[in-house]
């Protein structure tokens, strides 16, 4: 069974800065977001370069039903004030939750509260570590990616990329 994900904004983001989106979506993972992540990719490039995937088709972005619509308001004024989540992040969630499917983010405020209500949830490292397993980049390309993304995002887990910059430098001398 095909591996489905649902992008957060930061993701694609970091993806993007490093040049690493060509080699997230030849992934064997079926892609999803939403439209709330796809009007957040504001920076120059963004959102064209993530559009293309979706006009390729290896980028499904759902559209809302009214039902599904409010459900995500509700969810939003819910954690609004407990969590301060976006309705971009509620929209992720939910969109994650009711089909399933695994969240790949790098908000610790969504994280949290995604694995709390049962969704899978993993981050950016994941996704490098799935690079590196099914050959789409190099563990030297990886090293050096991840090292680049680090200055660009320090908000990042400084010892879980340490930890995988480590494994690749030992693993690429031998």
């Amino acid at each position: 069974m095909k591996k489905i994900v649902v992008n957060d904004t930061n993701v694609f983001i970091d993806l993007y800065e490093v040049g690493l989106l060509e080699e997230f979506f030849s992934l064997p993972w079926e892609v999803h977001t939403t439209d709330f992540v796809m009007l957040e990719l504001q920076r120059e490039g963004q959102h064209e370069t993530v559009a293309k995937y979706k006009a390729d088709k290896r980028l499904v972005v759902p559209v809302f039903e009214a039902k599904e619509m409010s459900e995500i308001g509700n969810l939003y004024q819910l954690n609004m004030n407990r969590t301060n989540l976006s309705l971009t992040d509620c929209s992720v969630w939910y969109y994650a939750k009711v089909n399933n499917y695994i969240l790949l983010t790098g908000d610790r405020k969504l994280r949290t509260v995604s694995v709390y209500n049962g969704v899978e949830v993993h981050g950016v490292i994941y996704v490098f570590d799935a690079l590196v397993e099914s050959n789409m980049i190099s563990r030297q390309v990886a090293v050096e990616k991840l090292q680049q993304l680090f200055v660009i995002n320090p908000r990042l887990p400084k010892e879980e990329i340490d930890k995988r910059i480590n494994l690749w430098k030992a693993e690429i001398v031998k």
